[in-house]
């Protein structure tokens, strides 16, 4: 086969680059793990893997891309680091942190491999702490309808205020009193007060200036007990959220529908962000993963970032992934990769990912890549079921961060069904974002 010299005359790689031609013997990749590589010399960014194809750019030795894989293609050979040769070529998709497609409108370009080396991934986070043990606090209680709390235990005593249906309260005891009866879920009647001393998590002196308020025991049951905090998540779906009645209720995080593909911003979301947070509720953000719409899960991710407006103290960024797309196994964890692979280098944070047990395990292969690689936070939705089943091993042995346990949930402040909850741990500050 013929054979001929080719050496670039560009002025940064003349002494860098010689490269020897033969005719391309293209192939699949070689490897789909996304990873980063350093430039050990400079070389020449072209449109395909190998040495004929067009020069798009020259970069600087030093410059680290981001890979999807290697490929077989045309011979190169290289003064570069003592001497190199070989056909294979680096699928690049970002170049120093931006992407491909913005610098050249495509959404890979290739590299030969010998004049880069491979830059180990940082470590992973240490895991979460493990969860305190449950403390059962009895006197927690829950509305079964609208309760009318009284100035003292009698139904000819003043109206303090009217609280909702699914509102936690904190009695500090029973006391007899005047006799009362109602349709509360069932018909009640009885003589017995709860002497309650907090609604909502706040107490009644700052609610309403009074030490204590009376509610008639027949309107309420007694709460689960539970180590979890109480949370949701939230769309446009939900329409006008009433922020501090949901806070009331006891909720103490939200996670709220940013983007979903590439273009689509819920309608909702900025209005959720701030009411949320302005009732003092742990916030954060997800994207609705469209691999069906757009095959670029960088660009599903900068669309993410550049509208989700994310600062310090926002609960870390979450990939929603429920759908395929119509991907193979191997061509959805690609993309997965690319989408928290982009935001980790955008934000400087690993994002978590919400997934169901059957979804990861049928579409990603029950792939376990990104528990052992830093992505340490699961959301696992799993309804109907007293404990969650958790994919990938055991999430690599993390188990889940946060547990979605219905999605027709009822919430004080929110019409219609909601998305009910739980975190697994007592402080946010594993999963609290730090802008860089």
């Amino acid at each position: 086969m013929h054979r001929r010299v080719h050496r670039s005359w560009l002025p940064l790689v003349i002494a860098a680059l010689a490269v020897l031609v033969i005719l391309p013997s293209l192939a699949g990749e070689a490897d789909a793990a996304t990873s980063k590589w350093q430039a050990k010399c400079a070389a020449n960014v072209r449109v395909s893997p190998n040495t004929t194809s067009k020069v798009l750019r020259v970069i600087a030795r030093g410059a680290v891309v981001t890979t999807v894989g290697s490929v077989s293609g045309g011979h190169w050979s290289t003064g570069c680091d003592g001497g190199r040769a070989g056909n294979l070529w680096l699928k690049v998709v970002a170049i120093n942190g931006r992407t491909t497609k913005s610098f050249f409108g495509r959404s890979a370009v290739y590299v030969a491999r010998g004049l880069f080396k491979a830059v180990p991934p940082p470590p992973p986070p240490p895991p979460p702490p493990p969860p305190p043990p449950p403390t059962p606090d009895t006197a927690d209680l829950i509305t079964n309808c609208a309760v009318r709390l009284r100035a003292g235990p009698s139904t000819d005593a003043g109206t303090t205020t009217i609280i909702d249906n699914n509102v936690v309260v904190t009695a500090a005891d029973a006391v007899s009193g005047g006799a009362w009866a109602a349709d509360c879920a069932t018909s009640v009647s009885g003589d017995t007060w709860y002497r309650i001393v907090e609604v909502g998590g706040q107490s009644v002196n700052a609610l309403y200036g009074v030490d204590e308020v009376y509610g008639a025991t027949g309107l309420f049951r007694t709460a689960v007990t539970s180590s979890y905090v109480e949370g949701i998540d939230v769309s446009k779906w939900q329409g006008v959220i009433n922020w501090p009645m949901v806070a009331a209720a006891g909720k103490q995080f939200t996670i709220a529908k940013a983007t979903e593909g590439v273009g689509y911003e819920d309608g909702r979301y900025d209005a959720n962000k701030a009411g949320a947070m302005a009732a003092g509720l742990a916030f954060g953000a997800y994207h609705f993963a469209r691999p069906d719409l757009n095959d670029d899960g960088a660009s599903e991710a900068d669309w993410f970032v550049d509208t989700a407006g994310y600062q310090t103290g926002m609960i870390i960024p979450t990939l929603d992934l429920e759908r395929t797309g119509g991907l193979t196994d191997a061509a959805l964890i690609a993309w997965v990769k690319a989408w928290v692979t982009r935001v980790y280098e955008r934000l400087g944070v690993r994002p978590m990912i919400y997934a169901s047990p059957s979804f990861w395990t049928t579409y990603m292969g029950n792939t376990r890549w990104f528990a052992d690689n830093g992505y340490a936070i699961l959301w696992v939705a799993h309804w109907g079921v007293t404990s969650p089943s958790v994919p990938a091993t055991n999430w690599g042995g993390r188990s889940w961060t946060f547990w979605q346990y219905t999605s027709n949930g009822s919430v004080p402040g929110i019409s219609g069904d909601v998305d009910l909850d739980r975190y697994r741990f007592d402080s946010f500050d594993a999963v609290t974002y730090a802008a860089p």
